[in-house]
């Protein structure tokens, strides 16, 4: 098998055990942006927070984070109200039924952290994240090299 093949392979398995494990804690919604959103407002219930911001943590596009908010709001995890400082702009807010999902998401990250790195070393650990970063950002150059 190809080491790229190995790759994809690993990275669909994570995939589908995320997934898994995700609806066994009933978070299945939340494995992906939406789960990082509610990360995003849980840690910034201080301020105020808009999809501009969604945008810029989540590093996507405007309409693509106008989608992932409507989402969002159709699942019952967040509303959007007016802002408190100018009623032009509306803030993003968690629902009750995010409030809810908080333990079960947190518990299923803890369990996916636990499951799927143990016995790896945290230096290993970090010389992945390098990795991932160097990934990224070759990825990043192809498509602006390429207009991909």
């Amino acid at each position: 098998m190809s080491h790229m093949a190995e790759i994809r392979q690993v990275f669909h398995q994570l995939e589908y055990l995320s997934d898994e494990m995700a609806k066994h804690h009933g978070v299945e919604h939340l494995a992906g942006p939406q789960g990082h959103v509610l990360l995003y407002l849980t840690k910034n219930q201080d301020k105020e927070i808009f999809v501009k911001d969604i945008e810029a943590q989540l590093k996507i596009s405007k309409s693509v984070a106008s989608n992932l908010v409507k989402r969002m709001e159709k699942n019952g995890f967040i509303e959007t109200i007016p802002s408190s400082t100018d009623k032009r702009f509306k803030q993003v807010v968690m629902t009750d039924l995010a409030l809810d999902k908080l333990e079960p998401l947190k518990k299923w990250h803890q369990e996916l952290v636990d499951q799927l790195f143990v016995g790896i070393p945290f230096e290993d650990f970090q010389v992945m994240l390098r990795l991932i970063q160097q990934l990224k950002q070759n990825i990043s150059k192809y498509k602006e090299n390429n207009h991909a």
